[in-house]
């Protein structure tokens, strides 16, 4: 379920770079909560040169939005950021200080995937060893 939208400007980063990216977001993601890799999406939204703005000028920041499903502890949380705005920029070469890096949440009963209405945390193999063909309840 977590999805980290990373909006930076057009042609900033490489799809090297993005790559890497996703895959140190996915990384930490299951490394700090436990959630399975499959759970994690990564998306990169581009802008034009000069429509991300900073203290109302121009910059080259990179946003990365974490949504993910809400019961965590502040502290996973905390880390999770931590972790992606380090290894954001070591795999960019962005300076952490043009780096932000926000996590929000969402409770698991609101949001579905495959069909189905995704676990609480902590719950994922059971959800993952569920029949598939359950529906989700109305």
């Amino acid at each position: 379920m977590p999805v980290y939208t990373c909006t930076i400007a057009d042609e900033r980063l490489t799809g090297e770079q993005k790559a890497a990216a996703a895959g140190e977001i996915t990384r930490i993601h299951s490394a700090v909560t436990g959630a399975p890799t499959s759970f994690v999406h990564v998306v990169f939204q581009e802008v034009p040169a000069g429509d991300i703005f900073t203290d109302a000028r121009p910059s080259g920041h990179l946003l990365i939005a974490g949504l993910t499903r809400g019961g965590r502890a502040d502290t996973e949380k905390q880390r999770l950021a931590v972790d992606i705005s380090a290894a954001g920029s070591r795999v960019t070469g962005i300076p952490e200080d043009q780096i932000l890096v926000t996590i929000a949440e969402v409770p698991a009963r609101f949001a579905v995937e495959g069909g189905r209405i995704l676990p609480e945390p902590g719950m994922e193999g059971d959800w993952m060893e569920a029949d598939h063909s359950e529906t989700a309840p109305h």
